[in-house]
């Protein structure tokens, strides 16, 4: 089994009410909504390419109770994701100057 996403539990959601992370070029952000054991309470989560998430355009997004059964879907739902999409180490989205090219 995957343990990419472990940390994960109802209590990781309080240190910020919206939080992005990477693992490698696998990019993933969650935005809370409510609070802890509120009624109505949820998360919501976005899948994405490697680019900041204001550029995305291939961006998936799911909702799920901020509950216990909540928190194992958004960890298996990321996990799926993360086989769908892969990853590779980090690296820049695009193409850098060649030091050749500036010596010219």
């Amino acid at each position: 089994m995957d343990h990419t996403f472990d940390f994960l539990d109802r209590n990781f959601f309080t240190k910020a009410s919206v939080f992005p992370g990477s693992v490698g070029t696998f990019r993933y952000r969650f935005q809370r909504s409510g609070w802890l054991d509120q009624e109505g309470s949820a998360i919501q989560v976005w899948v994405y390419e490697n680019t900041s998430f204001e550029l995305a355009r291939d961006v998936e997004t799911e909702t799920f109770p901020w509950t216990e059964e909540g928190v194992e879907k958004i960890k298996a739902w990321l996990t799926a994701k993360l086989d769908e999409r892969g990853t590779e180490r980090y690296r820049i989205p695009y193409r850098t100057k060649d030091v050749s090219e500036s010596a010219e």
